[in-house]
């Protein structure tokens, strides 16, 4: 299955979206950064890796 991985960081929030490739969402979520963006990434990217597995 292909899909495309959308990831907005700022200083507030981050933000995921899991596109799939008839353009529904698999996958979104919503963190709050909290001053460490690299941190919320990671977050982010344990939530999605917990959905594929």
């Amino acid at each position: 299955m292909k899909a495309y991985l959308g990831i907005d960081v700022g200083s507030v929030s981050t933000k995921f979206v899991l596109i799939g490739e008839k353009n529904e969402i698999i996958f979104s979520s919503y963190f709050r950064t909290e001053g460490n963006p690299i941190a919320a990434i990671q977050k982010g990217l344990r939530e999605l890796k917990k959905l594929i597995e």
